[in-house]
């Protein structure tokens, strides 16, 4: 799967799967994990990686999304699909409110939420741009604490480093 990734320096590779949509910050830092990357640098670089995507997607996904409705149906369809999911995980944006609704939504790992579903869904909820931003970049520090320490920790206890 990731042989490609190998031209590439660790760091980028780590870099580079943060930002890939349903890898972001929960696959990327395991991964560095196993290949051999410290705790500090798995950190940051997964950080940084599911971050870089977030400013273009609140900024360009509302646009994107009405210029595709008009293009073809498939992409409604699909659409609509997304649509739906983020609405359906988005119970803790509405019951905390926006800020700690997507806070939370990013923050604690469950399938299907991360930084790019949060993007989606605070478009959906017409969430002010910078309360996205920082409400998500917030849940994905915490977010990529959790997953790195955890990650580091088991591969420690499994012997992996």
């Amino acid at each position: 799967m990731t042989e490609w990734l190998a031209w590439f320096p660790k760091e980028l590779q780590v870099l580079i799967l943060a930002g890939t949509p349903f890898v972001e910050l929960r696959g990327a830092i395991p991964y560095a994990t196993v290949i051999g990357l410290p705790y500090h640098q798995a950190l940051l670089f997964g950080i940084l990686g599911n971050l870089i995507p977030i400013i273009p997607l609140l900024y360009f996904f509302e646009p994107l999304m009405k210029w595709l409705y008009k293009q073809s149906p498939r992409y409604r369809r699909y659409f609509d699909r997304i649509q739906k999911n983020a609405v359906e995980k988005g119970g803790s944006i509405r019951k905390f409110g926006a800020p700690l609704g997507l806070f939370l939504f990013v923050a604690i790992p469950m399938p299907g939420t991360g930084a790019y579903t949060a993007c989606f869904a605070a478009s959906f909820f017409r969430v002010p741009f910078w309360v996205s931003v920082g409400s998500i970049a917030g849940g994905t520090i915490v977010s990529g604490l959790m997953f790195a320490t955890l990650s580091h920790y088991l591969a420690s206890w499994f012997g992996w480093m």
